[in-house]
């Protein structure tokens, strides 16, 4: 699932990159009827080779070159050195080598079509459902009953607007895309914890998924530890929280549109 969020994301910065060019070949046309001047240019940077500035939710400040982009993280080169953050524990950035921030991670500028609106919306019907679900309670079978019917709905939404030109619309999908993601990995790590052990307990080194999940959320790591081992079932809650928070941001970029 990352593999295809990164496709996405790269793809959309592109396909943007491009249609910026072919919009530099083209002749200026003046107006026949009017003497307003022309419409500055679109200012948009590309985001994979720009720099971009940093701060986290502790307040470092990290400037460096971006090298890759998902639903997750932020892979940047700074002074000679690769290094790869996750989105979760920023506060804000900018791009340009700006000094001081510009932009919220969750705030990009230009609303949602309204097309792309009812269609984010009816996806995030089935990411509701699936949120609700968990609250009283939910079983196994029918955990991955749902999470095959919230596949197809986020895959459809991934499929038609994937290379969105609008900047809003592309996060709306990566959030989207993000959580499919957690309630994946949630699903993966639920499995694993049948036959493990007597006390409900997993270890980092038992599969990737649970690697990759402290990896990138360490608060859940902090707060599932047993001794040496994790709580899967608060490991399990916590990446439910985190795609849950994920469906409310994402609801808040689509809600001016609707």
């Amino acid at each position: 699932m990352r593999t295809v969020i990164a496709i996405i994301i790269i793809s959309l910065c592109t396909h943007t990159a491009a249609g910026a060019q072919n919009k530099r070949k083209k002749a200026p046309q003046r107006s026949r009827t009017t003497s307003q001047p022309a419409a500055a240019p679109a200012t948009k940077p590309r985001i994979i080779g720009s720099t971009v500035l940093i701060i986290t939710k502790n307040g470092d400040r990290i400037t460096g070159e971006v090298l890759d982009l998902t639903a997750y993280s932020v892979r940047l080169r700074a002074d000679s050195l690769e290094s790869t953050i996750a989105l979760d524990t920023i506060a804000s950035l900018s791009f340009g080598g700006a000094t001081a921030p510009s932009a919220r991670v969750d705030q990009p500028v230009g609303p949602v079509r309204g097309e792309f609106a009812r269609d984010a919306e009816t996806a995030l019907g089935f990411f509701q459902t699936m949120a609700s679900s968990l609250k009283p309670g939910v079983d196994y079978t029918e955990y991955g009953r749902q999470l095959s019917e919230l596949r197809r709905a986020g895959e459809r939404l991934i499929g038609k607007y994937g290379i969105t030109d609008n900047a809003a619309e592309a996060r709306v999908v990566s959030l989207m895309a993000g959580a499919l993601t957690d309630y994946t990995w949630a699903r993966a790590i639920w499995t694993l914890k049948f036959g493990r052990s007597s006390d409900g307990t997993i270890a980092e080194s038992d599969s990737p998924v649970v690697a990759d999940a402290v990896n990138l959320y360490p608060d859940l790591k902090a707060l599932a530890a047993a001794g040496n081992r994790l709580s899967a079932e608060k490991l399990i809650s916590g990446i439910w929280r985190k795609a849950s928070e994920k469906q409310d941001r994402a609801r808040a970029l689509i809600s001016p549109a609707r």
